[in-house]
């Protein structure tokens, strides 16, 4: 997807002292090449350990490049190395958890992982800025487009207050990127795209797709600093170009697709003709969509009936035939698409009621932050949170290990020790009783005993630590 773009510039700019000739590598596309430069790098046999930020980086364009399981043993190197503070290794480990589950299409982890990062007072602006930047992508893949562009303020409002300019480039060319996804799917032909559409009519103004492109700049200062956004931007120009009838087919010359044809990118390469597909029948023209899908398919492509954008390629099979005028075969062949995006509705369920702040618990993002084995100690832990005597020991008796592995798998991995886990997870539930207005409990302490906390000195150290304010002023507001 195009978040790989956006996500390669963001993890450029967020490292520090990255030799320039890496750096351009990966400003120009060339992904392979600069995860090889890293992994030289990091493995040279020195006194010096590799500075984790490199590490990252190695993960980063791993899971750019499609290669998840290398990716997550980076991240796991990566965090292991990191000695600076506690604070500095839970960032790490929901900034790394979140972009892999936003990768894999699981927006709920994504989304809790970087919403943390935002509340974290240690993080810095460019730690803010990814979970920013990874939130609103997130959102857009949902096609919830209102709180998406409300990330998206916040984003630009930081990325302008940076030194770097780049940052302002990366943003605006995103902005162009997103909203020309949205005119796209909102063009009058396409009126019958189902999954967007709902939310679509509620947030872009009626008219003609034309007038929604109209306000879209050709240009973006700065971006021929940064090649990759260049190339991006002359595609998105091409893009819009084809659905407003301009040009009868995009070039195939176009430095953007022969970048992916040389990188060997698969998918993302799919989703490039899939998107003109799209365009092309917003032009009402059929034939033309027709021969732009057909890149779409190939080997592996039975296997990506669930990813996201595979409603989109189901749309397209039917839309080419009903501007066909191949009736029968649109019937057929839009159904399944209706069924498909009914399931991705029920999916994303769960995950925008997130958005509009539900109060249920959700501990799938620390949960994916851990091992396998070390998930089952987790989940023990969150069904046992109100019996006073929980114990580190009694966890890792659970599980079949030893209290000093549990220790130090749950440190590398959250930053945190088990108990300390504990304290956060009793005092956030806590919190969500305090404000629940149908709570039935009278008593600060009282709530404070159903989770397991039984002192009221306890309640009031550990409440402050984590919120920066006592029960009674939570209560009170």
């Amino acid at each position: 997807m195009f978040a790989a773009i956006y996500f390669a510039v963001a993890s450029t700019l967020s490292s520090n002292d990255l030799p320039e000739p890496i750096a351009a590598k990966i400003r120009e596309g060339r992904w392979l090449d600069a995860a090889n430069a890293v992994a030289r790098l990091t493995d040279i046999d020195t006194e010096e350990k590799p500075r984790p930020e490199l590490i990252q980086l190695h993960g980063d364009l791993m899971l750019i490049t499609g290669r998840m399981e290398d990716a997550e043993a980076s991240y796991r190197r990566a965090q292991r190395t990191l000695t600076e503070s506690r604070d500095a290794l839970r960032i790490a480990s929901c900034r790394n958890t979140g972009w892999q589950a936003l990768f894999r299409e699981q927006f709920s982890v994504a989304l809790n992982c970087f919403k943390r990062i935002t509340e974290e007072p240690k993080a810095t602006p460019e730690h803010r800025l990814q979970a920013l930047l990874g939130i609103t992508l997130a959102l857009h893949q949902l096609s919830c487009m209102q709180p998406a562009c409300s990330t998206f303020d916040e984003l630009t409002q930081l990325a302008a207050e940076q030194t770097d300019a780049r940052w302002r480039t990366m943003v605006e060319a995103f902005g162009c990127d997103m909203l020309t996804q949205y005119a796209l799917r909102y063009a009058e032909p396409l009126s019958d795209h189902v999954y967007w559409r709902s939310e679509a009519i509620d947030f872009l103004p009626r008219g003609p797709y034309g007038s929604h492109m109209q306000a879209m700049p050709s240009t973006i200062d700065g971006a021929e600093r940064v090649p990759i956004l260049a190339e991006r931007i002359g595609y998105l120009r091409q893009l819009r170009a084809l659905a407003s009838a301009e040009i009868p087919m995009i070039d195939h010359a176009l430095p953007h697709l022969q970048w992916v044809r040389q990188a060997g990118f698969v998918d993302y390469r799919r989703r490039l003709y899939l998107e003109m597909a799209l365009a092309a029948l917003a032009a009402s023209s059929p034939n033309v969509a027709e021969s732009m899908l057909s890149h779409c398919e190939g080997p592996g492509l039975q296997h990506q009936q669930h990813a996201r954008w595979y409603l989109d390629y189901q749309y397209c099979q039917a839309k080419i035939r009903q501007q066909q005028g191949r009736v029968r075969e649109f019937s057929q062949l839009y159904g399944r698409y209706v069924f498909a995006a009914m399931r991705h509705v029920r999916a994303d369920a769960a995950v925008t009621s997130l958005i509009a702040r539900e109060k249920r618990a959700n501990a799938d993002e620390i949960s994916a932050r851990l091992p396998g084995k070390y998930r089952r100690a987790y989940r023990y832990m969150m069904e046992n949170l109100d019996q006073r005597d929980l114990s580190v020991r009694e966890i890792a008796s659970h599980i079949g290990v030893s209290e000093r592995a549990i220790q130090a798998v749950f440190k590398s991995a959250l930053g945190l020790s088990p108990s300390q886990v504990i304290r956060r997870q009793r005092m956030e539930r806590i919190r969500r009783n305090l404000v629940d207005e149908d709570g039935v409990v009278s008593t600060v302490l009282d709530i404070a005993k159903k989770w397991g906390v039984q002192h009221r000195s306890t309640l009031i150290n550990g409440y402050r630590q984590f919120f920066n304010e006592t029960p009674s002023e939570t209560m009170g507001r």
